[in-house]
């Protein structure tokens, strides 16, 4: 990312290294991208062609025509070497524009492409890159805010009790190193500075909340059967050159 300049931008940065880029890493094993990003990425014309070129009844069309070329029996492949520098949203409204239109866009998307979901014939798009996103981009989040609140209301319901205090602070205390360790597996895998993690904990107290209120608006949003446009993102001229 070429705009690390505000608290925001650092945690978009962290995101896209620890999440979007180990993941396709992952997905590329199983013939399972999803997204052909559009910082960098090309396709064969003949594979557009054949796809049926990019659509409109989708606000991620480039999730969606990805789904449809591998629906075709075509390879979509990761290059590790490939760079790219983009410039992330600084603003809080901005990002959260971004956001939606992304989380919108891939819930349209599943919904076109839902019958290539489980169905073994769609190999790894079918039986893992699909499920992913039903489970862990739709209905896990919807229930994660949950998982926060239980474990609010048992600090405060287990205040004047020290060994039910210190069992959670355990269990949370491993869940944050298990989550610090892959993310400096990731980093690692990207060549990243490592010191760019000290943004880690406070991006999980706050970036995850935001990402909440996202899905919620998307989904809700969905669920009303509303429309919704492409949008316009603000373009700062903050991208300087790579180290």
């Amino acid at each position: 990312m070429g705009n690390e300049n505000t608290m925001l931008a650092r945690w978009q940065s962290i995101e896209y290294t620890t999440a979007q880029n180990f993941d396709r890493r992952a997905f590329d094993l199983v013939n399972g991208i999803t997204v052909v990003p559009g910082a960098i990425g090309a396709f064969r014309k003949e594979a557009i062609e054949i796809a049926g070129g990019f659509t409109t009844d989708t606000l991620a069309e480039d999730c969606d025509l990805t789904i449809r070329i591998l629906r075709n029996n075509y390879r979509i492949v990761n290059c590790v070497e490939a760079v790219a520098v983009t410039e992330a949203p600084e603003t809080l409204n901005e990002f959260m524009k971004q956001r939606f239109r992304w989380s919108y866009g891939i819930m349209q998307a599943f919904w076109k492409n839902r019958d290539a979901c489980f169905n073994p014939k769609y190999k790894g798009l079918g039986m893992i890159s699909l499920p992913n996103v039903l489970i862990f981009q739709i209905l896990l989040p919807i229930f994660a805010p949950l998982a926060d609140l239980i474990l609010i209301l048992s600090l405060i319901w287990n205040h004047n009790d020290p060994d039910s205090l210190h069992k959670i602070a355990i269990y949370y205390l491993v869940f944050m190193l298990v989550d610090m360790l892959v993310s400096v597996i990731a980093f690692v895998f990207e060549k990243e500075r490592l010191s760019k993690l000290i943004w880690l904990i406070p991006q999980r107290f706050v970036y995850r909340q935001l990402m909440y209120v996202i899905l919620f608006r998307a989904i809700r949003r969905a669920i009303k059967g509303e429309s919704q446009s492409w949008g316009v993102l603000t373009r700062t001229g903050n991208v300087g050159s790579l180290d």
